[in-house]
């Protein structure tokens, strides 16, 4: 299944899909989008491929048979060349791999050693090949096609051929550090010949390479590369969009995010009959009903994939199709099923050497086995771990670590030497991966989000645990001691009832950070804690909204200060002594922030920005005399007396009545200047 040139319902030629977020190629016609080769004269194979995005005329097999026979006929090798290339390019389309092999094998025997078809021929056989399900061949052919185009400087067809390396070798085998490599590589190469309309195919291997390892930050930055250069109804925009619903995590309107993306893609799969867009739209929707919890849809999107990948029989994304039916039989409950699905992937993976999938097919078998106390698991957690170990694939055992960490802690406990070395070192690979960020809301609200989880109020209070979170977060490097904690939660408490209550909160804490812990041996990634002393660590990249405020204040950046300030900070908590200090100085720096951009737009001539900027201040500070100067200087630019007045009045009265004393002599001449020109 392969994906190339960039077109609507013709690609070139071009890579598998055995990559999710590549392109499939487009429906099979007996008349096929093309040019007029004998009157359109192209420079170089890219100036073809974008003939082939805007095409000018239909062309059909027999039109392209008659220009390889004119051509033979003028004796003109390269353009016989040329011919044959493209003759074999509608062939591969319809799925013609004999006659695509032949034609390219004419080109390699006639055609001249320095000739750019030898190396498009080369690609052409290893597409041949992969699409036959002969990725070593495949392999040969491509690094063929790659060292020539580097010989011959030949630009475009090295992008291509490092293209489909990187989808249909690297991907397929899971060898994602190459694959990266080379779509990194053919994305320079495409974007050095200014090729804008098909650089989504590279950034597609970049992103899928970030998006399955579990770098979902990445991928997304790749994504917002990608929205810029797809066409609106383009194959690249529904492989988009199957991308950005990937991405989105699950949570309260996680649906409704997912469902229009998906529907998008999908009607641009049925448009251009792609098969690998097809199959991506149903499988995303699967994966997004899965962690909706409406396994009935997941499995009906399940079956539908595959009965896609079985009408088009693609190896490749049979296997991976099989296994997201199997992880949606274990959420129902259906071992027998999701076994057997597996034992069929496994099958079909090792026989294409898709060790990813393999890996992943083994890691779920090895659950259920372990589930039933099949002695075969312990082979197949070998199996595992291998796997894991020889192909970096770590972020797979945190990606399923609820499913996982459960039978760790029992084959930790087993007096098989086998699982218990097994079960040391799935430990020590999970141990080693980075936690999942957290976000963090403390001003008007209390919010924690940790990884995809949002945690319910609910959750916060049991056991005080959001409390002891909460006063982590406001302590200095997020470290507080033993003692503190007992002094700031539960002073009344003598000192054994004290411990009991400081180690309650710490294993509730615990428990909330990372749920599926199974016991005290496997320790919080978040917490580092000893007898003395907590400390929160913060994973890079986690989302902390005071910290965000307080750089904003500092770069003067006044609007998203007041834009990130939603209310008093950490309100629930506004009784307790350890947070008054904290919730006025940034009370203080909301105030300032509000006074400097009010300020900023009466400079700028925007009187009413600055007024009501300036209420905000007096809802907080009545009697904050720099507010209602600034305040009383806006409403007279904008010749409102009566409110200027107004402002004057009210400060006055509750600096009567409050402090004994009146307004500053500057905003008693504003108010004698709205007097006057009142009464005028």
């Amino acid at each position: 299944m392969l994906l190339g040139e960039p077109g609507i319902n013709l690609i070139q030629d071009g890579l598998s899909v055995l990559q999710i977020f590549g392109a499939a190629h487009g429906e099979i016609h007996s008349s096929l989008v093309f040019v007029d080769m004998n009157k359109t004269s192209f420079h170089s194979q890219a100036d073809f491929g974008l003939a082939l995005e805007y095409p000018e005329k239909k062309i059909t097999i027999r039109d392209a048979i008659l220009a390889v026979e004119k051509a033979r006929s003028c004796g003109h090798t390269e353009d016989l060349a040329l011919a044959l290339i493209r003759l074999a390019h509608l062939h591969f389309r319809q799925g013609r791999y004999s006659q695509t092999q032949k034609l390219a094998e004419e080109v390699l025997r006639d055609a001249p050693s320095d000739s750019q078809m030898r190396c498009d021929a080369l690609r052409m056989l290893g597409n041949c090949a992969a699409e036959l399900g002969d990725p070593s061949g495949a392999e040969s052919f491509y690094h063929q096609a790659v060292d020539l185009a580097r010989q011959l400087d030949y630009h475009y067809g090295l992008y291509k051929c490092l293209h489909s390396l990187a989808t249909n070798i690297y991907w397929s085998r899971g060898q994602f550090d190459l694959c990266l490599a080379a779509g990194k590589e053919a994305l320079e190469q495409a974007r050095g010949l200014g090729l804008d309309k098909e650089l989504w195919f590279p950034l597609s291997d970049i992103a899928w390479v970030y998006w399955s390892t579990c770098r979902h930050d990445l991928a997304g930055q790749v994504a917002d590369q990608m929205e810029k250069v797809v066409m609106p109804g383009s194959l690249g925009d529904g492989f988009y969009c199957c991308l950005r619903a990937g991405l989105i995590e699950s949570g309260e309107g996680y649906l409704d995010k997912i469902l229009p993306l998906y529907e998008h893609a999908r009607s641009i799969a049925e448009a251009t009959g792609d098969p690998g867009l097809n199959v991506e739209v149903r499988l995303g929707l699967c994966r997004g009903y899965l962690n909706n919890r409406n396994f009935a849809a997941a499995a009906s999107w399940a079956e539908d994939a595959i009965a896609v990948t079985l009408r088009m029989n693609y190896g490749q994304l049979q296997a991976l199709a099989l296994i997201e039916r199997a992880r949606t039989a274990i959420a129902i409950g259906e071992p027998v099923k999701a076994e057997e699905d597996l034992y069929t992937a496994l099958e079909i993976s090792n026989r294409l050497g898709s060790n990813f999938d393999l890996a992943r097919a083994s890691l779920y078998l090895a659950v259920l086995q372990s589930a039933q106390k099949n002695p075969e698991a312990k082979t197949l957690w070998s199996q595992v771990l291998g796997l894991i170990i020889d192909n970096g694939y770590g972020f797979l055992i945190e990606q399923e670590r609820s499913l996982i960490l459960p039978l760790i802690a029992e084959m930790l406990d087993s007096k098989d030497p086998v699982l218990g070395k097994t079960s040391l070192a799935l430990f020590e690979i999970l141990s080693s991966n980075p936690p999942a960020k957290i976000q963090v809301k403390t001003f008007g609200q209390y919010v924690l989000r940790v990884g995809s989880n949002m945690i319910s109020k609910e959750s916060l209070r049991q056991r005080r645990a959001g409390e002891l979170l909460a006063l982590l977060l406001s302590s200095p490097g997020y470290t507080i001691s033993a003692e503190q904690i007992i002094e700031a939660m539960c002073p009344e408490k003598e000192i054994n009832a004290a411990m009991d209550f400081y180690h309650h909160a710490i294993s509730a804490l615990r428990h909330l950070l990372e749920p599926d812990l199974p016991d005290r041996r496997f320790p919080c990634r978040y917490l580092d804690v000893n007898e003395e002393r907590v400390t929160l660590i913060i994973p890079p990249g986690s989302i902390l909204d005071f910290l965000e405020f307080e750089k904003c204040f500092i770069k003067n950046d006044w609007e998203k200060v007041v834009g990130l300030y939603e209310g008093e900070y950490l309100p629930m908590f506004r009784y307790l002594v350890w947070s008054i200090e904290l919730r006025q100085h940034y009370a203080d720096l909301f105030e300032h922030s509000l006074l400097a951009l009010a300020g900023d737009r009466l400079k700028s001539r925007a009187a009413s920005e600055c007024l009501h900027l300036v209420r905000r201040v007096l809802l907080h500070n009545p009697w904050h005399e720099q507010a209602v100067a600034m305040g009383m200087r806006a409403a007279l630019e904008m010749n409102d007396r009566i409110t200027a007045i107004k402002l004057y009045q009210h400060l006055e009265k509750i600096l009567e009545n409050e402090l004994g004393i009146t307004p500053q002599q500057e905003i008693q001449q504003l108010y004698s200047e709205a007097r006057k020109q009142n009464t005028e």
